[in-house]
Parts: C-alpha cells; structure tokens; sequence
C-alpha cells in the first residue's frame, strides 16, 4: 500500500536524522513528515472521504499535535517516528 511506504519512509528519515546529528538531514526528515501530515489532513477534509467520523477525527488530532512537535525548537525524533509507525502499523494490510 502506498501510505504504508510513505510513513515507511518518513520513519526512516527520522530515525537517520535522529542517530546522526546532521541539521541537514533533520531539516529534511522533518519536511517529509510535515508534507505527510499535511497530506492526510487535506484528505480528511476532501469532499467524498468516506471514513467515520470518530476516525478523521482522531487523525485530525494526531496530525495536529505531529505539526505541533515538528514546528518545535528541538522536535521529539522519537515521538514523530512512533505516531508514523502507529499509522503504518493500522494501514498494513490484515490476514
């Protein structure tokens, strides 16, 4: 699933940014994952989305409090890498 690699892939950059210092890669890490939250709250307002209620809003909250974190002076590396894996974990397809 493509959601799935997105939130994959901002975990990754988070981590690596986090393990190496580097400014760069964290500006980086952290433009990801505000473009990823930003992405899922303008689809959970698109006309048409089709998901309960009670779960945009929950999304809307955690999105909310990821940009809130991101825009902090020293973000929560950890934090963030969490809540996407949270998400990815709930977008994994279930067998």
């Amino acid at each position: 699933m493509e959601e799935a690699m997105l939130f994959r892939h901002a975990i990754l950059l988070l981590r690596r940014a986090r393990e190496s210092g580097d400014p760069v890669m964290a500006r980086a890490a952290l433009d990801v994952t505000r473009r990823l939250w930003e992405a899922v709250l303008l689809a959970l307002h698109a006309p048409g989305a089709r998901m309960p209620f009670r779960l945009r809003q929950g999304l809307e909250t955690l999105g909310q409090a990821v940009l809130r974190e991101i825009a902090r002076p020293e973000p929560d590396y950890d934090f963030l890498a969490g809540i996407n894996e949270q998400v990815m974990a709930g977008l994994a397809p279930r067998h």
